[in-house]
């Protein structure tokens, strides 16, 4: 269940016939969905009283030809307002890779929900901590298993190495393995190497000592600033070489060399999180990766487990979105039209691909509060999301056009346009209109979510990576 105006339901499902393609015969001749039946695993049905009580049946598709495709079709009753599939029919055949995909339903005018075939995971033994569960939300399979795993390495000293596309969740991931470790009551110290330039790498990193270069001031690197906690190195792959060096020398030996000062010892648990590739090929060091994958955990796209959308959605409007009263879905039970307008939400949201998967759906939640959302769009006709696309052939306004589509992430608009992320900052560098969130005042920042309400409408106000403002907003919040 994608949606359901009591949001409650969220999340519930029930597991409506075996699929097994190679054993036809053991589907039950049909399945009958309604207000009424089957049961949901909290123990109710639909219980929505504009469903009928008999909205669609679901028939294993005849197999008694040879090549046939294993396959189920989906018909909506007479009178029921039912819709299936992208195109709103009344009747549907999917076939075995179209229900891995998911297949979408609209029931009545409040109730959407995905009929997709999955492979059931066993259940671990001991319950997950319920804390695990809020910050990982989502009941497809790959999430629980992505929870199992995360409950099984958290507690370790091991290093652990993210992968997963640019939007996927990989610091949420990583605050789940440091919230779950004897180091939680030290803080998770974050720091996005591709926004690094090489020159000043060793002092972001090790720190300074005053008058260590010109101008240089005492501070902390990131590596003392984690001392005793945990150090997240978000996009690594995007580290130059010379600073894969330093980094190793840090890991290999636990020793800083801080600019202009002494050696220090550091005691810290690295994640490190990429969305590139990390071969030597691509030009990392494979003694660093080594280093750093001492557990590896990749996190699946948003699109290979749709029926995560609605329970993410739900944990981002209570933790990260925040939308006028009025038009938050838990007004829904007592506001058809806000049930109809969160449930044409998720239909929608079920077909889309969800390029910028969470943060991607972050946006489109925020977008909730001034109309319809807007989802991620691909470039413009002409352009092509693929590596033969260059910098050269992008004008500076078309360039600025698609990265303020992808809500100015530098990591999704060079997955869009197939560019390296070096590539493109280098270009953008040379845009009077670019803004990096270093170069904002406190004060800016602070005026931004004051007259937006939020995270993501200051950063979309202000025209920076929301990814690369919360650190900031962080620090505010803690002075």
């Amino acid at each position: 269940m994608v949606f359901h105006p009591d949001v409650k339901r969220i999340g519930q499902s029930v597991d409506l016939c075996p699929w097994d393609s190679q054993q036809p015969a053991g589907f039950p001749e049909k399945i009958v969905v309604g207000r009424l039946s089957p049961l949901l695993s909290d123990g109710k049905p639909l219980a929505d009283p504009h469903i009928s009580r008999r909205a669609f049946v679901a028939r294993p598709r005849a197999l008694n030809q040879p090549g046939a495709q294993p396959g189920l079709r989906v018909e909506s009753d007479e009178h029921a307002d039912v819709r299936i599939g992208a195109d709103r029919h009344a009747r549907f055949i999917a076939d075995d890779k179209t229900l891995q995909r998911g297949v979408p339903v609209c029931l009545g005018h409040a109730v959407v929900v995905v009929l997709r075939s999955v492979v059931a995971e066993a259940s671990p033994s001991d319950p997950l901590p319920e804390q695990l569960v809020r910050l990982l939300p989502g009941v497809s399979p790959a999430m629980q298993a992505l929870r199992d795993r995360v409950a099984a390495v958290a507690p370790t000293m091991l290093p652990v190495l993210l992968l997963g596309e640019s939007g996927v969740g990989k610091e949420r991931v990583a605050r789940a393995l440091h919230t779950l470790s004897e180091r939680s009551h030290h803080d998770m110290e974050v720091i996005n190497l591709a926004a690094v330039p090489e020159s000043l790498a060793a002092a972001e990193l090790f720190g300074t000592v005053r008058g260590g270069f010109t101008g240089a001031t005492a501070r902390d690197g990131a590596f003392r600033r984690a001392h005793g906690g945990t150090l997240f190195l978000d996009e690594v792959a995007d580290a130059p070489l010379n600073v894969q060096v330093q980094l190793l020398r840090a890991l290999e030996q636990g020793d800083v060399q801080v600019v202009g000062g002494a050696v220090q010892r550091v005691d810290v648990r690295i994640i490190a999180a990429t969305d590139q590739d990390m071969t030597a090929a691509s030009g990392f060091r494979e003694a660093l990766r080594n280093r750093l994958a001492g557990f590896t955990l990749t996190i699946p796209p948003l699109r290979e487990r749709p029926e995560d959308i609605g329970p993410q959605a739900m944990s981002l409007l209570e933790e990260a979105v925040t939308l006028p009263e009025r038009l938050h879905p838990a007004r829904s039970l007592e506001e058809p039209s806000v049930a109809a307008a969160w449930a044409r939400f998720f239909y929608a949201g079920l077909q889309n691909e969800w390029l910028g998967n969470s943060r991607e759906l972050r946006f489109a939640l925020a977008a909730m509060a001034v109309g319809e959302p807007r989802f991620q769009q691909s470039p413009a006709p002409g352009y092509q999301p693929a590596a033969a696309v260059t910098d050269r052939q992008l004008s500076d306004e078309d360039l600025m056009r698609i990265y303020e589509s992808q809500h100015f992430e530098i990591s999704a608009t060079a997955a869009l346009l197939g560019l390296s992320r070096q590539a493109l900052y280098r270009r953008l560098q040379g845009l009077p209109e670019f803004a990096l969130v270093d170069d904002l005042t406190d004060h800016q920042i602070e005026q931004a979510v004051d007259a937006t309400g939020s995270p993501e409408g200051a950063a979309l106000s202000l025209r920076v990576s929301l990814h690369a403002l919360r650190p900031r907003l962080r620090r505010l919040s803690a002075r």
